[in-house]
């Protein structure tokens, strides 16, 4: 897959490749799982030592719903573009087969090609024909619609969020949209041990929204963050700095920091302190095809 990465400092979530070839992706999700049961396991069933969890950032709700709210005006007042609609298709199309999946019914396919170059330089093509606003209102759309085929109206996973879930020739509609609108995010929340009890995300909406924002982003050739709220920037530097478990200390902590001076009410020591008692753990990465 394709970084989401960050401004500056800041490295992206791990990097889980599954580019046209559906084993690779059944060992993604299989290790993810086992990571998960290891984690549980470590100790021998002895108790593991008490670790104090990175303090979460409190987004103001009204900075959150103005953001939902600004967002929707932009919607509603683009102009309708086919030229963006065809991106928008190759976007769907640019992810499944990333995931190993053939665009047309979502059946497994052996492929080597990588459609993210020639996405990418429509992206580019567009921004320069249309304007940036243009292409950032319809990657805000589809996070939204990401959002929307991910979870339910009660904040739940709409399939079971498991290995075996997108695995097999096939693995239901409802699975191959999640993987069409948002490519590898199950794997990722998978990944950092996301998931939680009643199959429900541990990251807010919103901040599965911002992940979402940030592949589109990249993808269209800016950084991970352009065009962010206030509000998404502090939910994208907390999933930086306090979710993304397996990423070098420095880089978590550099995220903290910039997290404190966005929000001044975060508690910046407490979060290091905490971060400082945490067990460094190993980085899982398979790179994409072609990069």
């Amino acid at each position: 897959m394709r970084e989401l990465q960050p401004p500056a400092r800041h490295a992206p979530p791990d990097r889980v490749c599954v580019r046209g070839r559906p084993w690779i992706l059944a060992f993604c999700l299989l290790l993810s799982a086992g990571l998960g049961s290891c984690r549980r396991r470590e100790g021998g069933g002895s108790a593991a030592p008490e670790v104090p969890e990175v303090p979460a950032a409190a987004i103001p709700p009204a900075l959150i719903e103005q953001t939902l709210r600004d967002s929707r005006a932009r919607q509603s007042d683009a102009t309708r573009s086919s030229d963006l609609d065809l991106l928008e298709r190759r976007f769907r199309r640019m992810n499944l087969v990333a995931m190993g999946r053939n665009p047309d019914g979502g059946r497994p396919i052996y492929t080597t090609k990588n459609e993210s170059p020639e996405f990418r330089q429509l992206a580019r093509l567009l921004r320069s024909q249309l304007g940036d606003d243009a292409v950032d209102v319809r990657g805000e759309a589809l996070a939204d619609r990401g959002l929307a085929v991910l979870l339910d109206d009660a904040g739940r996973f709409r399939v079971p969020l498991a290995p075996d879930t997108f695995l097999g020739d096939d693995p239901g509609e409802a699975a191959v949209d999640i993987l069409g609108w948002t490519r590898d995010l199950p794997l990722i929340l998978l990944h950092h041990d996301l998931v939680g009890p009643g199959n429900r995300s541990k990251l807010p909406p919103f901040t599965l929204r911002a992940l979402l924002r940030a592949r589109w982003n990249i993808e269209t050739g800016q950084p991970a963050d352009h065009a962010f709220s206030d509000a998404e920037r502090i939910a994208w530097l907390e999933f930086l700095g306090r979710w993304k478990s397996w990423s070098p200390h420095l880089e978590r902590r550099a995220a903290l920091e910039d997290l404190a001076r966005l929000l001044p009410s975060y508690p910046l020591r407490d979060a290091l302190e905490a971060l400082a008692r945490t067990p460094q753990t190993g980085p899982f990465v398979i790179h994409e095809e072609g990069e």
